[in-house]
């Protein structure tokens, strides 16, 4: 029984198996920051959100690092938006874009959970900024100036 398993088991879907056996050995092992994320990812890919929140939560207050804690952040933002704890969401997914900067996710989840709290606005504004920023589609890339003005005065009216 060891991690490489579980993750075996999570990536070829086998959910229930992986899950068993994480959990087994979190009964050896409750300080593995790494067997945590591993947890909360099966918890969170068997559409087990509020179990996930709590082992996300684990693995990070032991000091995750790197990629690990980035995903951690992301996944936990997100969990919590699933749930309906926004203001949990828009404070998990601060610290990730404060962290990670250039991990374009963060936004999009972000901007998710910008329209549950009501600020559609700004929403659309994280989104079409990011849009912009990203896209190689060249129909876009022509109307990037018009895009850019625009996002943030969606509300406007031009006379």
């Amino acid at each position: 029984m060891s991690l490489e398993e579980v993750k075996a088991l999570r990536e070829k879907g086998n959910y229930d198996d992986a899950r068993n056996l994480a959990l087994q050995l979190l009964e050896k092992d409750d300080q593995n920051a790494e067997l945590l994320l591993e947890t909360a990812y099966i918890h969170d890919q068997n559409d087990m959100e509020p179990q996930a929140i709590g082992f996300y939560k684990q693995a990070l207050e032991l000091g995750l690092e790197g990629e690990m804690r980035r995903d951690a952040l992301l996944c936990l933002g997100s969990s919590y938006r699933a749930v309906g704890l926004y203001e949990q969401a828009r404070e998990t997914l601060e610290i990730g874009m404060s962290e990670y900067p250039d991990y374009n996710a963060f936004y999009i989840f972000f901007a998710m959970t910008l329209y549950n709290l009501g600020d559609t606005d700004l929403a659309m504004e994280f989104v079409l900024k990011k849009l912009l920023e990203t896209t190689d589609d060249e129909s876009i890339k022509q109307f990037s100036r018009a895009l850019d003005f625009y996002a943030s005065r969606l509300d406007e009216v031009f006379n």
